[in-house]
């Protein structure tokens, strides 16, 4: 299942790539991977975009449970009361035309 998240970072975009790099492991564990992670061109402090793929429901519920994943999250500068995550439909299709 895709999902759509928007979130705002204190610290800037390297931080918290580096902090999503360190964790490769865990999110394999946990069942997701990033599709795609971004700010905006002139200001990697704004909003971040990301699309993550979940391997079930549950993987997600999992996600965002990790109390230490959180933890990381937070230090690395997200600002956790601006989180959205919004599931995408069934019907969504990546990198077309191949």
């Amino acid at each position: 299942m895709f999902v759509r998240g928007t979130i705002t970072l204190s610290k800037g975009f390297q931080t918290w790539k580096a902090m999503v790099h360190a964790n490769e492991e865990k999110m394999r564990k946990i069942g997701f991977r990033m599709v795609y992670a971004g700010t905006p061109a002139d200001d990697e402090s704004q909003q971040l975009t990301v699309i993550m793929e979940f391997d079930s429901p549950e993987a997600l519920d999992h996600f965002k449970n990790d109390a230490e994943l959180t933890r990381e999250r937070v230090e690395a500068g997200v600002v956790m009361e601006t989180s959205m995550m919004t599931p995408m439909t069934e019907q969504s299709f990546t990198n077309f035309p191949a």
